[in-house]
């Protein structure tokens, strides 16, 4: 008697998935840390921005060419789509305008933690978008992720926070706020088209929507070669390889486990800010920088200091099994 082989379960590669996006974390923490150099230089948000997406939409189409054609998806792309890219780029177009903005005005550490709030919006913007109240639970984590957030900004009151630190945090918060709303709605969109072509898709959309920007309010670029060279660095290895990497990684485990790792940023950002741009946040800083990242960690899930250790190694123990 013949067997009939059975059909093995279909696994998701979760591991692989967890590390891609902790990958494109570090990358992306990098960002604000080279716009200062920059901004060192003479350039301006809007010339870093403008060559940014410039350089970088090439590079997009060519990893689409190149790697794309057998990546996972439900299917082409079609004239549709083009309307849905023009949205989430423009989205994504005004996130970064925001977070250079904010990177310009104060300092590096500060914005990345406000930045780095995004993952709670995102949790928010599913209840709204599913019509239903988050827990109990859930609430008080947002609580406590904003008052942390109080302390990072005004760890000796709020009568000595600066004009310019609020503005800089306003932008901060506008970015993370854009960019949640981008990421969350976008990733159907992922599974669609396949994570290769809504990066480029994305970021050729938010390109143009930059162009269209500079026309209208023609703002001095001041582009310089030490600026472009900059520039080019933040454009391929903090923009093209880790959008890449982030977009399979949501294709595979979705958007919310992906804004779940991205907690590492700031710590990563923290880090390098530290070592190479002599940035020191104050105790109390310090302290609400933890509870910031404990916050968020436990509005998805019941974390623990051991438990975000354990989120962050998963990677790393399931390449070993």
């Amino acid at each position: 008697m013949t067997s009939t082989p059975q059909s093995q379960p279909v696994v998701k590669p979760v591991g692989s998935a967890l590390t891609l996006v902790l990958l494109s974390t570090a990358a992306f923490a990098m960002k604000g840390l080279l716009a200062k150099f920059v901004y060192a230089t003479g350039m301006t948000v809007d010339g870093l921005l403008l060559l940014r997406f410039m350089i970088a939409m090439p590079f997009f189409w060519v990893g689409v060419y190149f790697f794309g054609k057998n990546r996972p998806g439900e299917r082409l792309m079609k004239p549709v789509d083009l309307a849905w890219g023009a949205l989430y780029g423009g989205l994504f177009f005004a996130a970064a305008l925001f977070d250079f903005t904010a990177v310009s005005l104060i300092e590096v550490t500060v914005s990345r933690i406000v930045l780095f709030t995004f993952p709670a919006i995102v949790l928010i913007l599913e209840c709204l978008h599913k019509w239903r109240l988050p827990p109990l639970r859930q609430i008080f984590c947002f609580a406590v992720t904003y008052l942390g957030l109080v302390l990072v900004l005004a760890p000796d009151g709020f009568g000595a926070v600066s004009g310019t630190l609020w503005i800089g945090a306003f932008w901060a918060f506008a970015s993370a706020l854009t960019y949640a709303a981008y990421l969350y709605f976008g990733q159907r969109m992922i599974q669609v088209i396949g994570s290769m072509h809504f990066a480029a898709l994305v970021n050729t959309m938010a390109g143009l929507s930059m162009i269209l920007y500079e026309l209208i309010v023609q703002n001095p670029l001041n582009l310089n070669v030490d600026g472009v060279l900059w520039t080019a660095a933040i454009s391929i290895f903090c923009t093209v390889i880790p959008f890449f990497l982030l977009y399979e990684g949501i294709r595979r485990i979705g958007a919310t486990q992906a804004a779940l790792i991205s907690l590492s940023g700031p710590a990563m950002t923290f880090f390098a800010a530290w070592l190479l741009l002599g940035e020191v946040l104050t105790l109390p800083q310090i302290a609400g920088f933890a509870i910031v990242i404990i916050g968020v960690a436990s509005i998805k899930n019941g974390v623990t200091l051991a438990g975000v250790g354990r989120l962050l190694a998963r990677p790393f123990f399931s390449a070993n099994k």
